[in-house]
């Protein structure tokens, strides 16, 4: 869980240095930014459980 709250901490805070400071002119919202955060966030605990279980089939 504490990890799944990492991810969606720096994806969302990349998000906001690149749509609000680098480039403020592409029409991103913040629901915008938060969804595809939580996006991000889904994706990577599914790649994390995969790997574990992979990676635990190995082993045997």
């Amino acid at each position: 869980m504490k990890e799944s709250i990492f991810y969606f901490a720096i994806s969302f805070v990349l998000q906001w240095v690149w749509f609000g400071v680098v480039h403020p002119d592409r029409g991103v919202t913040l629901l915008d930014m938060l969804t595809f955060s939580i996006l991000f966030t889904v994706m990577f605990f599914f790649i994390g459980r995969i790997w574990r279980y992979q990676k635990k089939g190995r082993s045997e």
